[in-house]
């Protein structure tokens, strides 16, 4: 590898510049032999002017022999790595660039200390998947042989310490006694059948009819599928113990995404969708199984490096890349890569015929940008202005073609939020009421007034459910994302920082643009970002680009699962029964909801329900001595 050789310079820079030097250094497509310059004045023309020289034809860039061409594969998430083992039987040298110390992302299976001294595999990104949509990826565990077992994906809330707490299971339903006496509490149950309904309706509504939708004013022009969720859920009614007790917690738990950061802003028709495909909205049919693979997620990662010949696969851990430096439009050129080692603090580059980015959405820009994270990118303001300028692009200091307006306006919509990760097991971050303990726990507490989100989430993962460790065996083994006070740091075992994408409608949008910027310049992306955010969506994607860009052959047909389950549901005959009988109960909620209102009946019901719950509640504790 060529380092760059500060002390030739005539004056230090900044770490930045130099990235970009090591860069020039490799864009002439001349040859794949690396030179290198003392003249400080040269690296200097590279970068601020020096146009690149005609393509050398391929006889010649090989010099004479026949060499493997290079693909660099920028992330080594699900998407990098799909991309990678697509590529396992190609004639390809790969590199992969990861700029954490280990391969895998959110694939990151860390040891668990038990209380009985031993030792376990515990899951703290990646942890489950289910039979009905992620088709690509087990077929893909099936091919490595790594055999994935049968788990249990259950749902619970805990509202306050235990003020309020139920599950998704049937003992966990009524597991609080009082909720059989809390109107609130059945409103939402009705409103939860009433939506695994309705909701489908917008599925099968084409997209430009969907009354009452909001009209984007981005670049995009006016869209009906951006309405979203939270307009979704006051245009039909939905209650506030339906949004804050199930919607918005499945939501935050589904994305391990904070309720501050967009769930009622989700793009309603990207959410049903993804529910539907999911069967999260199943009320009458069956749900799909859903499946972990025993000993940690870690093992398909080991199986993708075993199966590699040693000479193809290169790769570099601790290396953040700084620049990706494309050939001008229309030329055949290399790809330029610059990248700082973390172990050594050296600035080293190299030339690749293909480069694929498989890190997160926002991280695309400052990466094909000369100057990086210091140019200042701003998307075009009206879909007019976007039209008109996408045969224009951004100038790179040193003059050549970088970054195109369309690419900026694609890119510059999708967002990451950060979810802090713990690895322990303290219960404290676990529902009051065992009953209620479930495979997903949202923890929240409320706020003192009504504003659009609740405040103070938690999401905890049972290990102990979820990856078949039994608690008697090995104690609590807890995944807690965000917690609002820490763990006891003396039951801690890990602490880590995950990147979750944000999904707006105009992120929505962009995903389909996408397609138009795909294997241009040298260079394709890949990324869970480019669908829902899942592993089944970053490991396709990253195979998709490896089939359509590069040629990859697989041991078994790629399938689509974005519509898995089709374009649009079939109700059946049970689906109509289902809905005559909630509009009848809707009849009879809102007559109730009227006598409630009425002073005396209110007072009545007020004084009722009070000495039941009160009742109820001795009941429970003389239950717990």
């Amino acid at each position: 590898m060529f380092m760059q050789d500060s002390a030739r310079l005539p004056w230090p820079f900044p770490k930045w510049v130099e990235a970009v030097m090591v860069a020039s250094q490799f864009s002439q497509p001349v040859s794949r032999v690396r030179t290198t310059s003392s003249s400080s004045s040269i690296l200097l023309m590279n970068l601020f002017g020096r146009k690149q020289q005609p393509e050398a034809n391929s006889s010649a860039r090989r010099m004479g022999s026949w060499e493997p061409k290079k693909i660099a594969i920028v992330g080594s998430g699900c998407a990098g790595l799909g991309a990678a083992w697509a590529l396992t039987n190609s004639d390809y040298e790969i590199h992969i660039f990861e700029k954490s110390s280990k391969l895998g992302g959110h694939t990151n299976t860390q040891l668990f200390h038990t209380s009985k001294d031993e030792t376990i595999q515990v899951d703290t990104g990646f942890i489950v998947m289910n039979t009905a949509t992620y088709p690509n990826f087990i077929r893909f565990l099936k091919d490595v042989g790594v055999d994935p077992v049968n788990t249990e994906m259950t749902f619970g809330v805990s509202r306050d310490h235990g003020a309020f707490e139920w599950s998704g299971e049937t003992r966990g339903i009524f597991a609080q006694r009082r909720n059989l006496f809390r109107p609130r509490h059945w409103r939402m149950i009705y409103d939860i059948v009433r939506f695994n309904q309705y909701a489908l309706d917008l599925l099968t509504t084409p997209e430009e009819t969907i009354a009452g939708s909001k009209s984007s004013s981005t670049h995009y022009g006016t869209h009906s599928d951006d309405m979203s969720i939270g307009e979704y859920l006051e245009k039909y009614g939905y209650s506030q113990s339906f949004r804050d007790d199930y919607l918005i917690p499945m939501t935050a738990a589904v994305w391990s995404t904070s309720p501050d950061k967009a769930s009622l802003e989700f793009p309603a028709k990207t959410l049903i969708r993804f529910m539907w495909n999911h069967h999260l909205l199943s009320t009458l049919a069956e749900r799909p199984a859903w499946m972990t693979i025993p000993g940690g997620s870690q093992r398909y990662i080991d199986a993708i490096v075993k199966r590699f010949p040693k000479d193809r696969l290169h790769i570099h851990t601790s290396c953040e890349v700084a620049n990706v430096i494309r050939p001008e439009s229309g030329s055949k050129g290399l790809v330029t890569l610059s990248w700082i080692d973390g172990a050594s603090g050296r600035i080293d580059g190299d030339a690749f015929d293909h480069v694929i980015l498989g890190c997160h959405g926002d991280e695309v820009l400052p990466l094909l940008s000369k100057h990086g994270a210091r140019n200042n990118f701003a998307p075009s303001e009206t879909k007019s202005k976007s039209t008109s300028s996408k045969s224009s692009s951004f100038k790179s200091p040193s003059g050549g073609q970088q970054v195109s307006q369309e690419e900026v306006d694609i890119f510059s919509t999708f967002k990451t939020t950060e979810n802090i990760c713990y690895l322990h097991s303290d219960l404290a971050l676990m529902p009051t009421r065992r009953k209620v303990w479930t495979s997903w726990n949202y923890l929240v507490q409320s706020q003192p007034s009504k504003l659009s989100h609740p405040a103070g989430v938690t999401l905890t993962y049972c290990m102990n459910i979820l990856q078949h460790f039994p608690e008697e065996q090995h104690g609590p083994v807890l995944v807690t994302m965000n917690p609002q006070s820490s763990p006891d740091p003396t039951k801690v075992q890990g602490k880590f920082a995950y990147q979750h994408p944000l999904y707006t409608a105009d992120a929505v949008h962009a995903q389909k643009r996408l397609e138009s910027i795909q294997n241009t310049r040298g260079v394709s992306y890949c990324g869970a970002w480019t669908k829902y955010g899942f592993h089944e969506d970053g490991f396709s994607s990253g195979v998709r680009v490896a089939i359509e860009h590069l040629g990859a052959k697989l041991p078994f047909e790629f399938v689509d699962s974005t519509y898995s389950r089709g374009q649009a549901p079939e109700l059946i005959w049970k689906d109509h029964v289902l809905r005559l009988g909630l509009m009848v109960m809707l009849i009879c909620i809102r007559s109730l909801e009227w006598l409630i209102q009425l002073p005396i009946i209110a007072s009545l019901v007020g004084v009722v329900s009070v000495f039941l719950s009160r009742l109820l509640d001795l009941g429970e504790y003389l239950s717990l001595l």
